[in-house]
C-alpha cells in the first residue's frame, strides 16, 4: 500500500497492474489490501491477475469497491484433457462459476490462452478458440507454447531432438523469428499459423464487436478493427 501511496502522491498515477500470478492466493491479504484502497479512494483503475478457482464472490465484490476493474485468468486451454497435460487442473465447472462470479461482481476479464500444449490438435486447439468466444472476453492473450530455457519443456524438447529458436527474438510471441514447439500432432508451423489465424477470428467476431461497442464505445472498436489491419510477417509459415 505504501508502493501505491508514493506512485499516486508523486507521479499522480492513475493506472496499476499488480504484477503477481498468485495475487488471490491469500484471500485475507486481498481484502486487507481492498480495504485500504477503498479507504484512500484515489479512483484507481487496477488490473490484477488470478486464479479462477481462488476467487470468491465476497473477495471479487470487495476487489471492484478498491478499483481493480480487470482480471487475468490464465486458462490456458479449451479442452480438459489438454489442461491436465500441463498440470493445469481446471474443470470446466470451476472455470465457468468463477468466470461468472466475476462478470457478475462487474469486473471485465482478460482469458490467457496457450496453442501447441503437448497434447494439442487441430481439434483441441478449435475447442480452445470455442470457448473463448463462447465466454466473450473483453481481452484474449493468444499464445503458443514456448520451450522457455530452464523449463520441463526445454529440457525435453533437447532430450528429443526437437528444432528450438536459434535467437531470443525467436521466443518473443510476436516476432518475425517466432519459433513454437510442435505438439505430438502437428507442427510448429501448424501452431502459429492457427494462432495468428485466431487472433483475426476472435477480434473481427460480430458478437464480441458489438459487446465492446456497447461497453466501451465507438471509439474502442475503431481501434480494434485498425488493430485488425496490420500483420507480422513469419519466417516459419
Amino acid at each position: 500500500m505504501e508502493e501505491v501511496d508514493y506512485l499516486v502522491k508523486n507521479y499522480g498515477v492513475k493506472n496499476i497492474r499488480i504484477v503477481d500470478d498468485i495475487f488471490t492466493f491469500k484471500p485475507d491479504a486481498v481484502i486487507e489490501l481492498c480495504d485500504m484502497l477503498i479507504e484512500r479512494d484515489y479512483g484507481l483503475n487496477i488490473w490484477s491477475y488470478a486464479r479462477v478457482d481462488t476467487v470468491t464472490e465476497p473477495m471479487l465484490k470487495k476487489m471492484k469497491r478498491a478499483g481493480i476493474h480487470w482480471v487475468c485468468y490464465g486458462l490456458e486451454a479449451g479442452h480438459e484433457k489438454v489442461r491436465e497435460g500441463v498440470f493445469k487442473r481446471l474443470t470446466l465447472d470451476k472455470i465457468e462459476k468463477g468466470i461468472k462470479m466475476t462478470q457478475e461482481a462487474g469486473i471485465y476479464i482478460l482469458a490467457n490462452f496457450v496453442f501447441g500444449l503437448p497434447d494439442d490438435d487441430s481439434e483441441t486447439m478449435q475447442a480452445t478458440l470455442d470457448m473463448a468466444k463462447e465466454f466473450n472476453f473483453e481481452y484474449v492473450n493468444f499464445y503458443v507454447a514456448m520451450a522457455w530455457p530452464g523449463s520441463k519443456l526445454y529440457d525435453d524438447a533437447v532430450k528429443d531432438g526437437m528444432e528450438l529458436p536459434k535467437t531470443w527474438a525467436g521466443y518473443a510471441q510476436l516476432s518475425e523469428d517466432t519459433l513454437p514447439l510442435p505438439t505430438k500432432h502437428i507442427s510448429a508451423s501448424q501452431v502459429l499459423r492457427f494462432r495468428d489465424e485466431a487472433f483475426v477470428s476472435y477480434f473481427s467476431n460480430p458478437k464480441y464487436l458489438d459487446m465492446m461497442e456497447r461497453k466501451f464505445g465507438q471509439d474502442v472498436v475503431a481501434r480494434i478493427k485498425d488493430m485488425l489491419t496490420h500483420s507480422i510477417k513469419r519466417k516459419h509459415i
